[in-house]
């Protein structure tokens, strides 16, 4: 969503400052509920219904821009007024407040920081378990919502991993794969190479998951989101992780040529050009060529493709020039 606003819209926001509007937004998102909403903001072209602030059906919202331009002006004069001099009784309307802040700019890292205070506010009250899941509720709510830049924010991933830091604090458990199929894979999946969503997996399997458990529990996962989508390099990039290449003991290397072979075939036998899927092949061949002649096996694969592409010079590049990286380190990453 872009912060730039039309004339039409300034027009209306300079004419009132609707607070009707504003808590009207602010109950539906900050209502708890037992599934994650899915946002879309409308523009001109999809009127609602005079007299409308959002349509909401089941846990499907749609709220119209120039509605959240106006209750974002309210919500930043509400948290002007009470964050400097902010009371035990005050810090709920600031924390309603930083909603509507961050569903109009997911990079406002004061609203962002405020949210951290308030949970270490509750770190040692009886609530701060549901604190604690409310909060994470609310921040995979804007993280999987049909919004380009809340997919993709800096600043939400970041709150994020630090809610997910605090869940290891309080000896809450941490579900690695439940974490990567509802938040991380949809997050991907509305914003193709979601380097930040790929970046937040990886440490969530860093620090909280075994080789072991990864390698017999998201592999398959992640090598089937590959499949498809095999224009999305980042999600390569994090199977070649899921592979270990170049390769540590504990994953073992008939996985690996397991995996290789069967995206080697497909993208054969659908002609894929894909660079991200040529990449991919050309760097695992290149790990395991020297252990069990797999590497052979990628040469013919390029011969065969640059036939099938012999009129697409872009797809030949692409082809030799993977190629020619495989054959000049194939050494160097199997060493």
């Amino acid at each position: 969503m872009s912060r730039a606003l039309d004339p039409e819209t300034s027009v209306s926001v300079q004419d009132s400052l609707p607070v009707e509007i504003y808590d009207q937004i602010v109950a539906v998102l900050c209502t708890p509920r037992d599934l994650p909403l899915e946002i879309e903001l409308l523009g001109k072209a999809h009127p609602i219904p005079s007299g409308e602030t959002y349509l909401l059906e089941e846990n499907y919202l749609a709220i119209p821009k120039a509605k959240l331009v106006q209750a974002f002006v309210v919500a930043r004069q509400i948290f002007s007024k009470l964050f400097r001099k902010c009371s035990e009784e005050k810090r709920g309307q600031l924390r309603d407040a930083t909603a509507v802040m961050l569903l109009m700019d997911p990079e406002h890292l004061t609203a962002a920081n405020f949210r951290k205070s308030y949970i270490l506010y509750h770190e040692k009250g009886e609530r701060f378990g549901e604190v604690l899941s409310r909060e994470l509720q609310f921040v995979d709510t804007y993280l999987t919502a049909r919004l380009h830049r809340h997919t993709k924010s800096p600043n939400l991933w970041s709150h994020r991993r630090w809610l997910v830091q605090q869940y290891r604090r309080a000896k809450f458990e941490v579900d690695v794969k439940g974490h990567f199929e509802k938040i991380v894979l949809i997050a991907a999946e509305r914003h193709p190479s979601n380097y930040y969503a790929w970046s937040h997996m990886r440490w969530l399997v860093d620090k909280f998951a075994s080789t072991q458990v990864f390698k017999l529990g998201l592999l398959p996962v992640v090598q089937d989101w590959c499949l498809r989508h095999p224009s999305d390099t980042s999600g390569f990039s994090f199977l070649l992780y899921c592979l270990d290449i170049p390769r540590k003991p504990e994953i073992g290397n008939q996985d690996v040529v397991e995996v290789y072979k069967e995206i080697l075939n497909i993208a054969l036998s659908f002609k894929w050009a894909h660079e991200s899927v040529w990449v991919f092949l050309r760097t695992v061949a290149a790990s395991v060529a020297d252990t069990d002649g797999s590497g052979l096996s990628f040469e013919e694969a390029i011969d065969t493709a640059l036939q099938a592409f012999v009129h697409d010079k872009k797809t030949q590049l692409t082809l030799n020039s993977s190629m020619k990286w495989y054959t000049e380190n194939r050494q160097t990453v199997s060493s």
